[in-house]
């Protein structure tokens, strides 16, 4: 894959940050006698700015999991470290406010914010689960490092709680909101078509 930017550069700000893969396709599968097959297809595909960003926590989210089943505590902090300890422009807050600003407003989400939003979900479990697991790691020395991994995952949840509630109803959905899901009403048991 590479990254690129509208105006031509390969990096820029998150809102512009684009990725492009190139699938090959070949004559033959890999490994394959001879070092160099013919290419029988090639396609490109062009990833916009939030689906960077929805593919970048996808990926940290992989990799923390990975960093958990491992039990490598040196593995496992260098991967909190990068997921919830970012100080850079590029951690999961910032991601956020870019990408979801309009959400902390009440708006409904799109497919791809809704992606991101649940992404982010995702990313704070594992991210407590491993910090939870690193605690167990950890010797009295590490103590304060712990405390400061600790100490920014609960500003990244706090930051983040409005996303990860429920998503919000579509404005067809509101007005049923009230009701009870277990007991629809009278009205709703004889509807027998989605159109009516």
């Amino acid at each position: 894959s590479t990254p690129f930017t509208s105006d031509g550069s390969p990096h820029g700000d998150l809102a512009e940050q684009y990725k492009r893969k190139t699938i090959l396709t070949t004559v033959n599968h890999f490994p394959y006698i001879k070092t160099r097959i013919q290419v029988a297809q090639q396609k490109q595909i062009v990833l916009t700015p939030i689906e960077v960003a929805i593919e970048d926590i996808q990926m940290k989210v992989a990799k923390i999991d990975a960093a958990i089943k491992a039990n490598d505590p040196k593995i496992l902090q260098m991967e909190l470290q990068g997921c919830i300890g970012t100080t850079v422009n590029q951690g999961p807050i910032e991601i956020a406010r870019v990408f979801l600003r309009d959400l902390f407003d009440g708006k409904v989400p799109s497919k791809h914010e809704n992606k991101l939003r649940l992404c982010f979900k995702e990313l704070l479990k594992k991210s407590g689960d491993a910090l939870k697991r690193n605690r167990q790691f950890i010797k009295k020395d590490q103590e304060a490092y712990q405390n400061q991994l600790e100490k920014s995952y609960h500003q990244c949840m706090e930051y983040l709680k409005p996303l990860i509630q429920p998503a919000p109803l579509p404005a067809n959905q509101v007005a049923r909101q009230g009701q009870s899901p277990a007991r629809p009403s009278a009205g709703e048991m004889s509807v027998t078509s989605p159109l009516v």
